[in-house]
Formats: structure tokens, C-alpha cells, sequence
């Protein structure tokens, strides 16, 4: 099965957000993934980078990683900041109607409702947050385009 993967590492800066979320958009709409998976994929992405730049410490940049094939997208995106503990923010989270009331704090619901997956894994000094969306077959599943 083909896979098509790209790796970055931006500077945590919120400009370089919408370019890597245009980069996303119009491979996945190259590849013909439904509308709303290419949507909910933009969003997350943005968010999870987002969460990078608001609260990495300690690096400049950060690193993110896409990985598309004909039945689902992953995202990794890593920083080398102290990260947070994802079990203590749920469990303060008593329903996403007061986590939407807040200032702050939407990511982890707003990421949950839109992906299949989400994990967060802390290693030494870094924490990736792990994405998953998945789909129906589309375009990496056809066969190589006739000459």
C-alpha cells in the first residue's frame, strides 16, 4: 500500500501554522479524502501545533510529522517542552460545556471530537501528541496513473 509521509521542523511561531495547514489541505484534497476528514484534520493540526507554540519551553522549534495512506492520516507533532499531564486535564474537564465556557483548556475535547485517535506519549524530553484520522479508500489506492 502506498504512503505518502512528511516531516518538518518549524519554529514555534504561529505563522508557519497556516503553512503547514495549506501543505495539509491540498494533499489530502489532491488525493481525494472527504471534505469534512480534510476539515477535521486542518483543525487538529492546528490546534495541536497551537498547544506547541503556547506552552513548548526551552526550543525554538518543534517538529511534525504527517503520514497519509488510502485509509487514514497520523500526525505526530513533538516539542521538547514539559508537557502536561493529559489524565489531570480530562478528569478536570466534568463536560465539554464547561471546558467551551473557558478562556482556555478546549484543545483536549475539541482534538477528541475530531480524530479517531489521540494519544500522548512523554519521552526524556520530549511529548508527541499521536492523531489519528481515519476514512474510506481514496486516492493513494488506485493503481499508478497510465502514461
Amino acid at each position: 500500500m502506498a504512503q505518502i509521509e512528511l516531516q518538518l521542523t518549524l519554529p514555534r511561531d504561529a505563522r508557519y501554522v497556516g503553512i503547514l495547514r495549506r501543505v495539509a489541505d491540498s494533499l489530502l484534497r489532491g488525493l481525494d479524502v472527504p471534505g469534512e476528514s480534510v476539515d477535521d484534520v486542518a483543525v487538529a493540526l492546528s490546534e495541536a501545533c497551537g498547544n506547541v507554540i503556547r506552552h513548548a519551553e526551552g526550543t525554538d522549534e518543534y517538529g511534525v510529522r504527517l503520514s497519509v495512506d488510502a485509509h487514514h492520516c497520523s500526525i505526530e507533532v513533538c516539542d521538547l517542552g514539559p508537557g502536561f499531564d493529559a489524565e489531570a486535564m480530562a478528569e478536570d474537564a466534568a463536560s465539554l460545556d464547561e471546558v467551551a465556557a473557558a478562556e482556555d483548556g478546549r484543545g483536549l475535547p475539541l482534538l477528541e471530537a475530531l480524530m479517531d485517535d489521540l494519544e500522548f506519549v512523554r519521552e526524556e524530553d520530549t511529548t508527541t501528541v499521536r492523531l489519528i484520522k481515519r476514512w474510506e479508500a481514496v486516492g493513494l489506492e488506485r493503481g499508478a496513473p497510465e502514461a
